[in-house]
């Protein structure tokens, strides 16, 4: 079972933002019943080849905390059109996402509902982006997430965008520190 979608953003780890990265900033956007669109941005002082090692080595930087298995590892990404997000355990598996496109060092879009959203009739996009800026990388998280009115998607847009803010902030962590 999916673990819970609130799990506070850790001190500690803002600080480490805050002295290597651009403040990060997350928000909903956009929020109605039928969908929203979550997004989350900084600059990070390393190149976007560096970043995109880090985004595509999901596993590290993930908070096994919100899978399905509890396992750190458990989820691996095939970081081309058509490679899965998948999360393996003992004789269980869970697809998150399928990648639509993989343009590196500079985006990667996946359709996927994650959490919550996996039982829903949703269409749900998740693309990265990122662009050299200065010595750095400028990178954006944007999920856009669609669906019928009846699901009112806005109820559950903050915990969402909370869980991959969260992990957004990971990711920024261990593509600078090599730490989540």
């Amino acid at each position: 079972m999916m673990r819970s979608l609130h799990h506070p953003v850790f001190a500690t780890g803002l600080l480490l933002l805050a002295t290597l990265a651009s403040p990060a900033q997350s928000a909903v956007i956009k929020s109605a019943p039928d969908g929203f669109v979550s997004e989350s941005a900084a600059v990070v002082d390393v190149r976007p080849a560096r970043v995109w090692r880090a985004l595509t080595n999901w596993s590290k930087w993930w908070d096994k905390a919100h899978s399905y298995s509890g396992q750190a590892g458990a989820i691996q990404l095939d970081p081309r059109g058509g490679g899965l997000l998948l999360e393996r355990w003992d004789k269980n598996s869970v697809q998150h996402a399928v990648v639509l496109s993989a343009v590196a060092p500079s985006s990667l879009r996946l359709s996927g509902g994650f959490g919550p959203l996996q039982a829903l009739p949703v269409n749900a996009i998740l693309e990265f982006s990122l662009r050299g800026e200065g010595s750095g990388t400028r990178l954006t998280m944007t999920y856009r997430v669609a669906g019928p009115a009846a699901n009112n998607l806005d109820t559950l847009a903050v915990p969402v965008d909370s869980v991959m803010s969260e992990g957004f902030s990971r990711l920024l962590n261990y593509a600078m520190t090599g730490k989540p």
